[in-house]
């Protein structure tokens, strides 16, 4: 009995929520990415 709980938990990879993980930091850093980009055109400093 104690394999089998064993297996069972060893056979749960939450896949899909890293997919949209990755999805989520990508787009996070693709959208700050633009944001920077947009002030170095206008030529705004800090």
């Amino acid at each position: 009995m104690k394999e089998q709980k064993n297996s069972e938990t060893d056979e749960f990879e939450p896949k899909g929520t890293m997919v949209i993980l990755l999805i989520f930091v990508l787009t996070l850093i693709l959208l700050w990415g633009s944001v920077y980009l947009i002030l170095l055109s206008r030529g705004v400093t800090v």
